[in-house]
């Protein structure tokens, strides 16, 4: 091995041991996708009782599906994730 080709391990080394900053960036296609699956969600049958002794309610469950898949702001939220600082760290760190 060359001192060139080491030098060029040494430094992506280097680049995979550095703590670098992170951007969210959510591709269209990926959230249009996640619309898609969750406005068709296959629902189960409504409980059998009238408190939430079984877990969530259906209707709840339902109401935050439609939200989720129509009202809410993906990129409001990728710009409020993007106003904090962000980083990634090597694995080694981790």
């Amino acid at each position: 091995m060359t001192e060139s080709t080491a030098a060029q391990r040494a430094s992506k080394q280097a680049d995979k041991d550095a703590i670098r900053p992170f951007q969210a960036n959510f591709p269209e296609t990926e959230l249009t996708e996640l619309r898609r699956r969750i406005n068709a969600t296959k629902w189960p049958e409504r409980e059998t009782v009238t408190d939430a002794s079984q877990g969530v309610q259906l209707a709840t469950s339902q109401a935050l599906a439609r939200y989720w898949g129509t009202d809410y702001d993906w990129r409001k939220c990728e710009a409020r994730l993007n106003a904090l600082p962000n980083f990634i760290i090597p694995r080694s760190m981790g």
